[in-house]
């Protein structure tokens, strides 16, 4: 193990106001947080991963110019997950101690119609973090309902800014006032229903224009979230290839990452599925994780620059950024 390298869990994600959702006042949620910080400290994958992003689709309503899914445009093949492939992780997951699951990852899960089957099927086995990202023009009355029935731990919302034209610039085919009122809808549910999940996060990307009026944004939003944070702005067109630093991804020790057609990969950054470990339908997540070990020994060595993936990753370039500026 190189004592030289840097390897930060969490780094891009920062607490902002309200409540911490990863403060947890439950034994079994604070030994997976705990596994979480130091099982990438300690260089530790264990037999399977903490947690799976699994994308239930890639097709996206929006066309936010910060985005994945707006960068790769028509090189991104667009499906929706099968039900079967959803049930075939999940199964594996929880006999071999999963703690969790994000129902997306490039694209918006509120477009596929089972998607409130799918939380409520990982419930119901055993899973103790499950959420996903959104951006909540779909979040209906109706579908809050839903997802509040089928136990869903927490909501990510993503919103930029606290005003209509702001926001939805940044948030390119988006309405401002739809997702006010489908996030007061998913609360008064909860209140109706008596229930606290699920918990409500409203995040931001930090770009240039937001950072000057983050202050301002917490004082919007805090009436319609447990959670106010923010995620670094990550550069996805200027990519840096050929850069060497001693840094590590912590994601090869925490996470893997599944898209809708089963395709397996080390991390959710890899858009091009260089790393392709195999695929869900007919592999297994443990097998796919022994795969990783290859790349995990690189990282280690600092040299995850020599990795078609990993080398120019937006992930990888803005942490080694924040190092240099820090330093």
């Amino acid at each position: 193990m190189s004592n030289e390298v840097i390897i930060q869990p969490n780094a891009n994600f920062h607490h902002g106001h309200g409540k911490d959702l990863f403060a947890v006042e439950n034994d079994v949620f604070k030994e997976y947080r705990k596994k979480w910080i130091e099982n990438p400290k300690n260089f530790h994958a264990g037999d399977f991963p903490l947690f799976i992003d699994i994308e239930v689709t890639s097709a996206c309503d929006l066309k936010c110019p910060f985005c994945a899914t707006t960068y790769l445009g028509s090189s991104m093949k667009k499906g929706f997950i099968e039900e079967d492939t959803v049930k075939k992780i999940i199964d594996e997951g929880v006999a071999a101690g999963l703690y969790g699951v994000k129902f997306n990852i490039r694209g918006e899960p509120l477009l596929h119609k089972k998607i409130a089957n799918f939380v409520a099927y990982a419930k119901k086995a055993g899973l103790i973090d499950v959420y996903f990202n959104t951006n909540a023009q779909l979040l209906t009355a109706e579908t809050s309902e839903k997802l509040i029935d089928a136990g869903m731990d927490r909501i990510s919302i993503s919103a930029e800014g606290y005003e209509k034209e702001f926001y939805e610039r940044h948030r390119v085919g988006a309405n401002f006032e739809r997702v006010i009122k489908n996030i007061e809808d998913l609360i008064e549910m909860k209140v109706k229903k008596g229930v606290s999940n699920p918990q409500i996060r409203i995040q931001t990307v930090m770009t240039d224009e937001v950072r000057p009026l983050f202050d301002k944004y917490k004082s919007f939003w805090k009436d319609y979230a447990d959670e106010i944070a923010y995620l670094d702005f990550k550069e996805m067109a200027d990519k840096k290839k050929g850069t060497s630093a001693e840094w590590a991804c912590p994601q090869l020790w925490q996470r893997m990452a599944v898209w809708w057609d089963g395709t397996m990969l080390p991390c959710n950054h890899d858009d091009f599925a260089h790393m392709k470990l195999g695929n869900a339908k007919d592999m297994s997540i443990k097998d796919a994780w022994r795969l990783i070990d290859k790349y995990r020994q690189v990282h280690i060595a600092g040299n995850a620059h020599t990795l078609s993936s990993c080398d120019g990753c937006y992930l990888r370039d803005s942490e080694i950024e924040k190092l240099r500026t820090q330093s």
